[in-house]
């Protein structure tokens, strides 16, 4: 059956400033990078796990460059679906839709890490069989949350973020003034103790500096996901890419500062069998400050990445929806605007590993590997932007050369590749077939739907 492309008119502008964009941005990328992954990279390199964390910045900035320019040029109604059907064609839109499910199991990866924070301060809550129902119990408050519709989960994250701003600002100074291991000392044999490249353990990416960047870098790409509120922001062409920016020295002052401070406070051996920040906050806080930081910082920026996750995906999901890619009920919305069984879904999906108590790592490596494939679709769509709208292109705020254009979208892509090599190598081989084999089989049912299915794409990009 032919494909039906339709030109959707542009809605009225959304209610989403700069502030908001930028909380949701803060908050998107966050809970999952500082607190979740910097005690397990500090066990893969030593000292210079904040240097790692500075490079995967820097990396993950390239990688994620190409949506600062797009978002720029157009506004989209749909996130990465939207981009990827206008620029790329309705084929790989299909795929996108499709595969996009997968991602959904990154909420629990929030929620697993918050009850991790919770065990550790409270020894009644750190039980496997506690944590497990914490994390679901947090699963299920948010989910709460994102029905009450976007306005809401928009004011929710924006004092979230704040909260957890300050406090990430506050362990960096405290724990920067008490700093006793020479973590600036590139000659210490605790600096790199795994050496500068990769160490492999049974065949998988165990620990050295690049190792611990590749895995850091997780981290610092969350950020882009900003490009979904088109519909949604006051002003999406100026607006977002000034929140997608505005995040990069964000990220380097919080993310650099609290990796000197936990790296600098205590030794490897210390850390013991923790993966959290908890036991460098003890070291360095007074008891009610540790509390304030407990609250304001790990478990915050849990909740805000755990909460604009929910409405990210549910932006991308419902509008392949509304085209036909997944059954037209399936994106039903409530009275407040909300996907009521999208959100469903995603919460199921999220709660699966949980109740199976996968760990961080296995979890972070899984949703790396889903995201980082989607940089095959997304790339065919950041190359045909100057070709699909070339006079929106010239006039875009953040213009540059072709030929510089495209260089920033080869070296994103190679980017994306790497961390996808890497993530095939951090997860047992089982772990690695089956999740590659989900996106193939995803993939194969979105093409079929493309030659098949009655699908009408309302392309939900505008140029206004």
């Amino acid at each position: 059956m032919a494909i039906k492309m339709i030109n959707e008119s542009p809605p009225n502008p959304g209610n989403l400033g700069r502030a908001e964009l930028y909380a949701l941005a803060i908050g998107q990328v966050i809970g999952a990078g500082v607190i979740t992954l910097i005690v397990p990279a500090i066990k893969m390199t030593g000292y210079s796990a904040w240097l790692a964390y500075l490079a995967a910045i820097l990396l993950g900035l390239i990688m994620i460059l190409p949506f600062v320019f797009v978002s720029s040029t157009l506004r989209l109604g749909g996130g990465n679906y939207s981009m990827i059907c206008r620029l790329a064609g309705a084929k790989p839109g299909g795929i996108f839709a499709f595969c996009n499910l997968t991602q959904c199991v990154s909420l629990s990866l929030f929620g697993v890490s918050a009850a991790h924070y919770l065990g550790d301060i409270i020894p009644a809550l750190g039980t496997p069989i506690v944590k497990t129902f914490v994390g679901i119990g947090l699963l299920t408050f948010f989910y709460v949350v994102n029905m009450m519709g976007i306005d809401v989960m928009a004011k929710a994250q924006k004092f979230m973020t704040w909260f957890l701003i300050g406090a990430l600002a506050l362990f960096a100074i405290i724990g920067c003034f008490n700093l006793k291991l020479p973590v600036f000392d590139f000659t210490d044999p605790n600096f790199l103790i795994h050496g500068w490249g990769i160490e492999f353990t049974n065949g998988q990416v165990s620990g050295g500096f690049l190792g611990a960047m590749l895995l850091f870098v997780y981290s610092c790409t969350g950020y882009s996901m900003t490009i979904a509120y088109g519909r949604d922001s006051k002003d999406a062409k100026r607006d977002i890419p000034f929140a997608l920016l505005l995040s990069v020295p964000t990220l380097i002052l919080l993310y650099v500062g609290v990796a000197i401070a936990g790296t600098g406070v205590l030794s490897v051996a210390e850390y013991g069998e923790s993966t959290t920040l908890v036991f460098a906050a003890q070291k360095i806080f007074p008891s009610i400050l540790f509390h304030v930081f407990i609250i304001g910082g790990p478990i915050m920026a849990l909740l805000s990445t755990l909460n604009s996750s929910f409405a990210y995906n549910a932006i991308n999901i419902g509008q392949s929806c509304d085209d036909g890619w997944l059954p037209e009920v399936f994106g039903k919305k409530n009275k407040h605007g909300a996907r009521v069984y999208i959100l469903t879904f995603m919460y199921i999906l999220g709660v699966i590993p949980i109740a199976f108590n996968l760990s961080i790592s296995v979890i972070t490596n899984m949703i790396q590997l889903f995201t980082s494939f989607f940089a095959f679709l997304n790339f065919i769509a950041f190359w045909n932007l100057p070709k699909e709208f070339p006079e929106q292109w010239k006039k875009s705020r953040l213009h540059v050369g072709d030929g510089m254009y495209k260089a920033i979208c080869i070296l994103s892509l190679l980017g994306n590749l790497f961390v996808f090599w890497k993530s095939t190598l951090s997860m047992t081989p089982v772990l690695a077939i089956i999740n590659v084999a989900a996106l193939i089989i995803m993939a194969m049912i979105g093409l079929y739907r493309a030659k098949y299915g009655n699908i009408e794409i309302h392309t939900s990009v505008w140029t206004e």
